[in-house]
C-alpha cells in the first residue's frame, strides 16, 4: 500500500508543468511552519542559527524570491548590510523582468493550473507591494549607513512608486460575483483596525521626506511628510514636521489649516534634531483556517466542503517599548506603520481570487478522485482521498522576518554629546548632535535581539 501511495503521488507531482518547482516538504508542510524555527532563533538573539535554519531554494523554486527576502533581512540583522544589498538588488531586477517579460505571464498561467492539483504554494511567490516598498526602504537605509544619500533617495523614490502603482492598479472594481466569496472569509479586523489598504506605508514616505530634508530639498520633503500624515494623521511628530516645513517654506495658508486641526507649532531656536526609528517584534505568521464553503451542484443542491485558507489570527500587536529617554526627557514613540495591518489587508484583498482557485481546485481534485475510483476501484479512491487531504493546505507564505511595527520619536536638542536610553534591559546609546543638524538613530528590538545604527545626516 505504501508503494502504491508513493507511486500515485509521484505521478501527480510529475504532472506539474511550469517554470516553478516545489519539493515534497513544501507540498505537505506549509511555509509558516517551516520558518517557525528561524523566527524563534531571531527572538533568542541567535541570528547565525536563523541563517542556517532558513530553507535554501534554487532559482526555479516557487519560493525563490521569498527566500531571497528572508536571506537579505537576516543578513541585515547580523550587520551584513553590503551582502544584503546584493540580495535586494537581485530581487528588484527579477521583479523588473517579471513585469516586462511576456513569457513570465504564460508560465504564471501554467502555475495557476498546477495549483488546481495541489495547493497555492506551487504558484511562484511574487512579493506584495508592501513587501517591495520595505525592500526599497531597507536598501535606502543601507545606503544611508554608507553616507550615500543620493543612492538612498533613488531607493525611496522606488519605494514610493510601488505605492503609487499599487493605488492605481487597485482602482478597478472586483467583479461582484467573485467579491461575494469574501463574506465566507474570516475577518481580520482586530489586526487591520483602521488601515485603508495593504500598500500605503507612512514609514517609506517619512524616510524619503527625512532624506530630502537632509539634502535641503525642502519642497520635496514637505510633499512626502504630507503624504505620510495623510496615511497616519494621528502621529504627533508628523503633525509637527508638516507644520514646521509649511512655515519654513512660506505656505502660510497650509500652516493656518494645520494649526486649526493640530494645535500650535513648536519652533525651538538654533538646535539640532534627533530622529529615532524603532522596529519592534516580528510580523505575525499566517495561520490556517478551515472554511466551510457551499458548492452548488448542477441540480441546485448545496454541498458544504472544507477548504484550507490562510488567515492572520489574534489581536493587534502591543509593543513592549513605548518611550525612549533623550537628555533626561522621556519621549513617547508614535507608530508610523503597522506591517501586520498591511499584511492582513493584503490578504483580505486577495480573498476573491483565492476563493475562486479553491473552488476550481475542489472541482479538479474531485474529478481526479472520480477517475481513479473508476479505474482503480476502492484502492484508487482511497489513494486520491489521501492525496487530496494531505495536499489541501493553506498558502501561508509571506516575508516573515519583517518587523511588526515601526515607530518614531523626534526631538529638537542642543548641540553636543547626548545619551539615548531604552528601558532597563537595553544598553544606552551615545550620539552627537550638531547645530541645525539631523541625527538618525535606527533601532531594532525583537524579544532578546537588539541592534542600533547612528548616522549624521
Amino acid at each position: 500500500m505504501r508503494r502504491s501511495v508513493v507511486l500515485c503521488l509521484s505521478l501527480l507531482l510529475s504532472g506539474l508543468s511550469g517554470c516553478s518547482t516545489i519539493g515534497l516538504t513544501d507540498l505537505f508542510t506549509d511555509y509558516a511552519t517551516q520558518v517557525t524555527p528561524v523566527r524563534q532563533a531571531i527572538s533568542a538573539n541567535n541570528v547565525d542559527q536563523a541563517q542556517q535554519l532558513l530553507p535554501n531554494n534554487g532559482l526555479s523554486h516557487s519560493n525563490y524570491l521569498l527566500n531571497q527576502l528572508e536571506t537579505a533581512r537576516l543578513k541585515e540583522l547580523s550587520n551584513q548590510n553590503a551582502s544584503a544589498q546584493i540580495n535586494y538588488e537581485a530581487i528588484y531586477l527579477q521583479m523588473q523582468d517579471f513585469r516586462q517579460a511576456a513569457k513570465i505571464r504564460v508560465s504564471s498561467s501554467l502555475e495557476q493550473g498546477n495549483a488546481l492539483l495541489t495547493n497555492d504554494s506551487v504558484i511562484e511567490y511574487i512579493p506584495a507591494p508592501y513587501e517591495m516598498s520595505m525592500l526599497h526602504s531597507y536598501k535606502a537605509l543601507n545606503y544611508v549607513y554608507q553616507n550615500d544619500i543620493e543612492s538612498a533617495l533613488v531607493e525611496v523614490r522606488r519605494a514610493n512608486k510601488v505605492q503609487v502603482d499599487a493605488l492605481n492598479e487597485n482602482k478597478q472594481e472586483i467583479d461582484s460575483a467573485i467579491k461575494d466569496a469574501q463574506k465566507y472569509y474570516p475577518t481580520m479586523s482586530e489586526i487591520t483596525l483602521d488601515v485603508r489598504n495593504g500598500y500605503q506605508n507612512a514609514y517609506t514616505f517619512y524616510l524619503s521626506a527625512l532624506l530630502y530634508q537632509s539634502s535641503k530639498q525642502f519642497d520635496d520633503a514637505y510633499i512626502d511628510y504630507k503624504k505620510a500624515l495623510e496615511i497616519n494623521p494621528s502621529n504627533v511628530y508628523l503633525q509637527q514636521d508638516v507644520m514646521r516645513l509649511a512655515k519654513k517654506q512660506g505656505f502660510k495658508q497650509d500652516l493656518v489649516e494645520y494649526e486649526k486641526h493640530f494645535g500650535q507649532l513648536e519652533q525651538p531656536k538654533e538646535t539640532g534634531e534627533v530622529i529615532v526609528f524603532i522596529e519592534q517584534g516580528l510580523v505575525p505568521k499566517k495561520d490556517e483556517f478551515i472554511l466551510q464553503l457551499p458548492i452548488y451542484t448542477s441540480k441546485g443542491d448545496a454541498r458544504f466542503y472544507s477548504l484550507a485558507v490562510p488567515v492572520y489570527k489574534g489581536s493587534a500587536f502591543i509593543p513592549t517599548i513605548s518611550h525612549v529617554t533623550i537628555a533626561d526627557k522621556s519621549l513617547p514613540i508614535e507608530p508610523l506603520v503597522r506591517i501586520e495591518a498591511l499584511a492582513a489587508k493584503t490578504l483580505e484583498s486577495q480573498a476573491p481570487a483565492r476563493m475562486t482557485r479553491q473552488v476550481l481546485r475542489l472541482i479538479a481534485k474531485e474529478k481526479v478522485r472520480a477517475e481513479l475510483a473508476r479505474s482503480g476501484g476502492d484502492v484508487g479512491n482511497i489513494l486520491a482521498n489521501i492525496y487530496n487531504l494531505a495536499s489541501e493546505q493553506a498558502d501561508t507564505r509571506s516575508w516573515s522576518t519583517l518587523p511588526n511595527q515601526i515607530s518614531i520619536a523626534r526631538q529638537n536638542i542642543s548641540p553636543g554629546e547626548h545619551t539615548l536610553k531604552i528601558g532597563n534591559n537595553q544598553p544606552s546609546i551615545k550620539f552627537t548632535v550638531s547645530k541645525q543638524g539631523l541625527t538618525l538613530i535606527y533601532l531594532t528590538s525583537i524579544n532578546n535581539y537588539f541592534n542600533s545604527h547612528v548616522v549624521q545626516l
